[in-house]
């Protein structure tokens, strides 16, 4: 069984890491010489220019040679290192870098909450009933502060207001 699971893991890899290489390959190939290494046109045409003579002079074509000729090694080197990969860190990897990302992010802050002003007393116990009592008293609205507002101070106020009025108006009239 174990033989099964581990011939399971390497098929995997490899069909991951195939398709994963052969679309890395393929935009490669198309941006940079706007070949496409899947279609037999494209290889008719390079089998035509070595029939007629062609000669590689230009860096490009040197470098298109070399990619053509490093594909196959390329994909047998990335296949060794894909085996020793876990699938964990694959799968996951999303996770592990947002992890690694806040841990940089706040690596120069302190690593534990402070909580002031918490109160440092005894504490006392409470039954459930003083509990209640208390809970439902800091929910009740308090009664506002009223002012000493008498009415008979209001009134002589007033009464002193429209003396000053009817005065002043009085005596701007002769």
């Amino acid at each position: 069984m174990k033989k099964l699971a581990q011939y399971l893991r390497l098929a995997l890899v490899m069909a991951g890491w195939t398709a994963l290489y052969i679309w890395i390959i393929g935009l490669v190939m198309n941006y940079f010489w706007h070949f496409d290494i899947f279609q037999k046109r494209y290889w008719e045409i390079i089998g035509d220019f070595w029939r007629e003579g062609g000669v590689i002079d230009q860096p490009s074509e040197y470098m298109f040679l070399f990619t053509l000729l490093m594909i196959i090694p390329i994909w047998i080197l990335g296949f060794k290192k894909a085996k020793k990969l876990s699938y964990v860190k694959i799968i996951f990897f999303p996770v592990f870098w947002y992890h690694d990302y806040i841990g940089r992010k706040y690596a120069g802050q302190p690593t534990h909450i402070v909580l002031k002003n918490m109160g440092g007393g005894k504490v006392k116990k409470q039954t459930p009933q003083q509990m209640m009592e208390e809970m439902i008293s800091s929910r009740m609205p308090q009664a506002k502060e009223k002012k000493d507002l008498n009415s008979s101070k209001i009134r002589s106020n007033f009464e002193q207001k429209n003396r000053n009025f009817h005065e002043k108006k009085n005596s701007g009239d002769s």
